[in-house]
């Protein structure tokens, strides 16, 4: 008996030991650790925190009070945007297996500076030449980001590395970058770059006749306020403060002035004189701006500055020799190339914001009356050559229509006149040399 039971107990240790020992060799199966990037550390701008686990399938689960994540707390789908400072702790979960440790990583975040706007250099404005414009950050590990097309820069825009040439209307805008470091406000600024453009000669038919020209030179743009500022010390304009606008509420005798006063300060000859008085505008008869006969004369040889005849107008405003006969100058859309009363909202605007006709040439149709040198008469029907109007100007012409006006009025063919001393503030003028 006693040997029976000695073999039962000794089947009954072989069985434990061997069933303990299968158990050892298959462990529970633990979820990994979450993990957590960026990395807990101090910061200065938000991060979006993305939490993995390299365990497949495992579902993460997470809590912000620093309370322990459970099988109820938030499951994490997307980044976690952090912006203050904070805990994060994390969780991860399978089904039959052991449920990961605890994971937390700390944020702590401290005020970023925000870096200086961006400086440009030449300042944006007016200028009758070309400029290479420089770009600085008083950060000098930043990084300028810039557009030229009126959008607002970001990270993805062309990186500024050498000055920008401009030469022609341009809205140039900066943004300084640096990791850690709140973007700088943007700098924007409008260079508008004025321009005598050669207009070849040519021939061609302005309705009654053949018009033969020379060639010569006329302003890319009407005359600004600050460039007219410049030269007679003061701003007529009814709409001031806006350099970049065309110059306005200037009589044919005030255009007359500058004509002389420019060509005076840039050491060329005036084109413009009073009978056995000279080009001293200052000398002329007191109030001869009022004279009804407008007895000044003008020099056509020589290299000063002048109003343009008015075939010469004409034949600008319809593209010299590049024309494509557009009724308005650029194009057959007048909204497309011109400030008129459809689209103005009461008021002038820059110089060269609408889109140029063939020649490079901004803004003759609309933005605001052009004065013109000859006085008012019927186009004669015979061909002519270079011509320069009639001799009596007791009216004088104006071309190209203003914000005030309709679209006939911004037509390259329609014609206006008024009295030499008239100012008003849809009223300025463009330049010619001769070539």
């Amino acid at each position: 008996m006693r040997k029976t039971l000695s073999v039962i107990a000794l089947a009954l240790l072989v069985v434990l030991v061997a069933f303990g020992c299968s158990k050892s060799t298959e462990p529970d199966k633990q979820v990994a650790a979450p993990s957590f990037n960026p990395a807990g550390g101090t910061y200065s701008l938000e991060k979006q925190v993305v939490i993995s686990c390299a365990t497949e399938g495992a579902t993460i689960r997470y809590t912000l009070d620093e309370s322990e994540p459970n099988g109820s707390s938030t499951i994490y789908t997307e980044p976690i945007p952090v912006s203050t400072s904070l805990s994060i702790k994390a969780k991860a979960f399978k089904e039959g297996w052991t449920s990961s440790p605890v994971a937390v990583a700390t944020y702590t975040f401290v005020s970023a500076d925000t870096l200086a706007a961006p400086v440009f250099s030449p300042v944006a404005g007016v200028y009758e030449a070309a400029q290479n414009v420089s770009i600085s950050c008083s950060d000098p590990d930043a990084v300028i980001r810039y557009t030229t097309d009126g959008e607002e820069p970001d990270e993805s825009s062309p990186l500024y590395v050498s000055p920008i040439f401009v030469n022609s209307s341009v809205t140039l805008k900066a943004k300084a970058f640096k990791e850690e470091t709140i973007p700088s406000p943007i700098t924007s600024g409008i260079y508008s770059i004025c321009q005598m453009i050669p207009v070849a000669g040519g021939t061609f038919h302005n309705g009654s006749s053949n018009v033969t020209l020379s060639s010569f030179y006329i302003s890319n743009y009407e005359i600004t306020q600050a460039q007219y500022q410049a030269v007679v010390g003061e701003n007529p304009s009814h709409f001031a403060d806006n350099p970049d606008h065309p110059v306005e509420t200037v009589s044919w005798s005030e255009a007359i002035r500058y004509c002389n006063l420019r060509s005076e300060q840039e050491g060329l000859t005036p084109c413009y004189s009073w009978p056995d008085i000279g080009t001293n505008v200052d000398e002329w008869p007191n109030r001869w701006e009022y004279s009804s006969s407008y007895t000044v004369i003008c020099d056509w040889e020589a290299d000063g500055y002048r109003l343009p005849t008015e075939m010469e107008w004409m034949f600008a405003a319809r593209g010299g020799n590049q024309s494509h006969n557009y009724p308005y100058s650029g194009g057959e859309v007048l909204s497309e190339v011109a400030w008129y009363n459809g689209n103005s909202d009461g008021r002038t605007h820059r110089v060269g914001s609408k889109a140029p006709n063939e020649l490079g040439l901004y803004d003759l149709s609309g933005n605001v009356w052009e004065w013109i040198w000859d006085g008012f008469a019927v186009y004669p029907t015979t061909d002519q050559t270079d011509p320069h109007g009639p001799n009596s100007r007791s009216y004088v012409v104006l071309r190209g229509g203003s914000w005030t006006d309709p679209l006939d009025f911004c037509n390259v063919a329609f014609r206006l006149n008024n009295y030499g001393y008239y100012a008003n503030f849809h009223v300025g003028f463009r330049v010619v040399r001769k070539h």
